[in-house]
């Protein structure tokens, strides 16, 4: 049997309609108004979602972010993000290489172990995605001009310059020549499951180095993203027993 010690609270369904183009005014206004309801401190998406009179999603899609929209209404900013830019460059790399292709913001998800950063860590550093991407080409690009970068497109496209492309066959022969192991500190997935190898030019291909074997070698995540277009001092490749012994079956034989 069940008892009941009063009337039923009445459920009330209030439904907050989100907005179009709301003037930012408006938005910042409001933001205000719901600091200093709770005694002038910054409030959160949450405590900001219980006050306010629109949704925390319209002013972080106004201005970029929750951070951005507490700097625009003259609020302190709740979290520093105090990550180097280096190190946000070099994760936005090696997304970069395991997706094969550029990263879009919504794939920067630190729980499925894609990137160590959410985007929101770039965007409370640059502002936006699209500025943390202009500044990413600016750093991996090595300040290369607008038209040095274009005119390098257009030798590819015209057939001027040999492919950069690396097929898996002389990825292959690469590794196998330098025993899988990285040309400059030596790490290996041998030893560490958790390191990825590269293969890299040793003169830039945008200086004009070829892809081909003696252009080429083995170096680590870590090495080839600090390397970058840098032109290092050209090394003789250490070539394992294996790749030797094929080498001379390879070769013809003289006759005496």
């Amino acid at each position: 049997m069940v008892s009941f010690s009063g009337p039923a609270r009445p459920i009330r369904f209030e439904i907050k309609l989100i907005p179009r183009n709301t003037p930012e005014k408006v938005l910042l206004e409001d933001l205000r108004r719901v600091s200093r309801q709770i005694g002038g401190r910054s409030p959160s998406t949450t405590i900001y979602g219980e006050h306010g009179s629109l949704s925390a999603e319209a002013l972080i899609h106004r201005f970029g972010s929750w951070n951005a929209a507490l700097a625009a209404a003259g609020l302190p900013i709740r979290k520093n993000y105090r990550i180097r830019e280096a190190d946000l460059f070099e994760n936005l790399a090696e997304l970069w290489r395991k997706l094969d292709r550029q990263p879009i913001s919504t794939e920067l998800i630190k729980k499925e172990g894609l990137s160590r950063y959410s985007t929101t860590a770039y965007v409370a550093r640059f502002g936006t995605w699209n500025k943390a991407l202009q500044a990413f080409d600016a750093y991996i690009n090595r300040g290369k001009s607008p038209k040095e970068r274009a005119r390098a497109k257009k030798k590819v496209h015209c057939g001027k310059a040999p492919s950069r492309n690396i097929n898996w066959r002389l990825r292959a022969t690469v590794l196998l020549r330098d025993n899988c192991a990285c040309r400059m500190c030596g790490a290996s997935p041998a030893k560490d499951p958790a390191v990825t190898l590269h293969i890299d030019h040793i003169v830039p291909w945008s200086k004009g180095g070829a892809t081909g074997l003696d252009n080429l070698q083995t170096l680590c995540s870590a090495c080839n993203i600090g390397k970058s277009d840098r032109q290092c001092a050209r090394q003789h490749p250490k070539r394992s027993k294996v790749f030797a012994a094929k080498r001379r079956r390879s070769l013809p034989r003289l006759k005496r």
